[in-house]
């Protein structure tokens, strides 16, 4: 100070500007807080929006879904015009060259059949199948038995099973992506889009018959690839322990 005061430098003055230098650091501070707390909320909000465009795309398709469900409804209840499956049937077209080649891997207990033009209906009864839509078929029998089934899990397994058979299941996985468990992992062969998308058209059949919340009906149906992930797991498991009680049999 007594430098200052001998450069002519007033102390008063000193002291207001050592204030005004201290109040704008402190500003400073706050501004630099107010930044942060406003890039957190935008990083929110951000991921707000990517999960709504997200819901609002599945509950679009889910209207879609519950529209189509209305109009078989219709059908069933006698308000729609009567279907004449053999003209149907008659008009059907061959699939297309790509398709038919995965048509013919895919050999399993459900019957493919060329996909109609105009579309068939769902759930349509002929020579002890039941019309699944899109063109595939399964057992009559064993399509009311899995009416009477408990549960998401066992209801989308179980109807797994009746789409593609185990056979096809053990040897493939639902996206096609190797397991991250194991380094050295294969990837196996997707199942079909195709038919996953009728998996799910079948549960959200299911679900709308109990409840017509769109967020309950969207969070069970968001579940059907693990369900399925989980059935061809068990399927191997039973293969291997299989395989394990022969090769202890053969050494006796």
């Amino acid at each position: 100070m007594d430098s200052l005061e001998d450069a002519g430098v007033p102390r008063a003055l000193y002291e207001e500007l050592l204030r005004n230098y201290q109040q704008q650091q402190e500003d400073m501070r706050h501004l630099q807080q107010e930044l942060e707390r406003t890039r957190r909320q935008l990083v929110q909000q951000a991921k707000k929006l990517k999960e709504y465009g997200a819901l609002a795309s599945e509950t679009k398709e889910l209207r879609d879904l519950n529209r189509r469900l209305q109009d078989v409804l219709l059908l069933r209840l006698g308000s729609g015009p009567a279907i004449d499956l053999e003209k149907v049937k008659s008009e059907c077209l061959e699939p297309e060259p790509e398709l038919r080649s995965t048509f013919s891997e895919e050999a399993n207990t459900s019957s493919y059949y060329p996909a109609p033009a105009p579309v068939m209906d769902k759930y349509i009864l002929d020579n002890g199948k039941v019309h699944l839509g899109s063109g595939i078929w399964v057992d009559e029998e064993k399509w009311h038995q899995l009416q009477v089934t408990q549960g998401d899990s066992k209801y989308t397994k179980n109807l797994a099973v009746m789409i593609w058979g185990t056979d096809v299941l053990k040897n493939r996985s639902v996206t096609g992506v190797a397991t991250k468990k194991k380094k050295d992992a294969v990837p196996k062969p997707p199942l079909s889009p195709h038919k996953l998308s009728i998996v799910r058209e079948c549960l959200y059949d299911r679900i709308a018959q109990e409840t017509v919340d769109e967020t309950e009906i969207a969070q069970r149906l968001s579940k059907v690839n693990k369900y399925i992930c989980e059935k061809i797991m068990d399927i191997n498991k039973s293969c291997k322990n299989e395989e394990r009680r022969e090769a202890k049999y053969n050494l006796q």
